[in-house]
């Protein structure tokens, strides 16, 4: 299959955007100054609802064998990093406590492969409906006001992040991103880069001005604005009406920087960029284990200046995708992220044909 290495570049800059910004989670509190907060920011403020409007992009209907392939993916991942991350806290693994075993709980990055078999599920009648793209964007920004924060189903991420895919879907059904694809005519390429370059600065000059007026627990509740952790109550001290405006801001935002982004992209293949979009779902899904390590061995500042710290994490974050794209792991790992359940289905599929037969007889 020919692949368009301008996708997978897309993707393999914003997985490795996921690898540093979880990365400085934990690590940006420990620094004075807002150079970590504010870098968190921007991160935060494109890079899964980009990832999501392309997921939106490349959503076909009647896909039931990926479907299946993603929750068996899902659950086999959620029971390893859920098994590893109980045993690194000292509980027990053969008990309820292990986070692993609660399949209806996503742990942590896995929110989002859960949320993406249930959106694979529901989009199809989802996109029968007149401006479905509003619908979502509607009934996220009211789902704001729920207060459940339970972590059940990754609903809140499930519902507030669905309008980006939506969006990808209809960007590919009226072929819209095609026209940032256009290699032999430079000059409205370079149009379109421009725009591209002046959205996603636009809205980086504007978080930057943010940062700078705002004290740094105010820059990371804006962050957990774009992360969508809150309902309106929490994260914006009210439950009025003014916390779907200000959500609506953030859904501007990050739609704006995210398209902006895509434009700015190359389109030729870029070295480990392009590979780790091509195996984007490898790098999502270990690196966890490498930032549970770093977490729990980097507990502090460990250099002087936030500036260096940010130099090294991005070293760091750049090694962890070398790693895990190396030929040798993702041969290795393979079998457990590309799961073929082809044979299973097709064995269901001539079970079911001999029951009919035999019924017929």
């Amino acid at each position: 299959m020919n692949r368009n290495p301008w996708f997978d570049n897309i993707k393999g800059f914003l997985v490795i955007f996921v690898v540093i910004g979880h990365m400085l989670t934990d690590l940006r509190f420990d620094y004075d100054g807002k150079l970590l907060e504010t870098v968190y920011l921007i991160i935060y403020s494109f890079h899964m609802p980009l990832f999501i409007i392309l997921s939106g992009y490349f959503f076909r209907e009647n896909k039931y064998l990926r479907v299946i392939q993603l929750f068996a993916v899902y659950c086999v991942w959620q029971i390893l990093i859920g098994s590893w991350a109980t045993f690194n806290e000292g509980m027990p693994l053969l008990s309820g406590e292990n986070i692993g075993t609660h399949l209806l709980r996503p742990y942590w990055a896995l929110w989002y492969l859960f949320v993406m078999v249930v959106w694979y599920i529901v989009t199809p009648y989802v996109v029968h409906l007149r401006g479905y793209v509003w619908f979502g964007l509607a009934f996220a920004l009211l789902y704001g006001f729920e207060l459940e924060n339970t972590g059940f189903l990754a609903l809140r991420k499930l519902i507030m992040f669905y309008p980006y895919f939506l969006l990808g879907n209809y960007l590919s059904e009226h072929e819209f991103i095609r026209i940032f694809e256009m290699p032999k005519n430079f000059k409205r390429r370079m149009n379109v880069r421009l725009i591209g370059g002046l959205a996603f600065a636009s809205v980086v000059g504007f978080l930057l001005y943010e940062a700078w007026r705002d004290t740094p627990q105010e820059i990371v509740a804006l962050a957990n604005a774009f992360k969508h952790r809150f309902p309106y109550v929490v994260q914006y001290d009210s439950d009025a009406w003014i916390g779907v405006l200000k959500h609506g801001v953030i859904y501007f935002l990050s739609i704006t920087a995210s398209l902006g982004f895509m434009m700015l992209v190359p389109m030729r293949r870029l070295p480990l960029v392009t590979r780790a979009g091509e195996l984007s779902l490898y790098v999502y899904l270990l690196h966890v284990f490498f930032v549970m390590a770093w977490r729990q061995y980097v507990t502090e500042a460990f250099v002087p200046q936030p500036w260096l710290a940010m130099l090294i994490v991005t070293g760091v974050g750049l090694l962890i995708v070398g790693v895990i794209i190396h030929p040798l792991v993702v041969r290795i790992l393979r079998p457990l992220i590309e799961i073929d359940i082809r044979p299973i289905v097709e064995e269901r599929q001539e079970f079911s044909k001999r029951q009919n037969l035999s019924k017929k007889g």
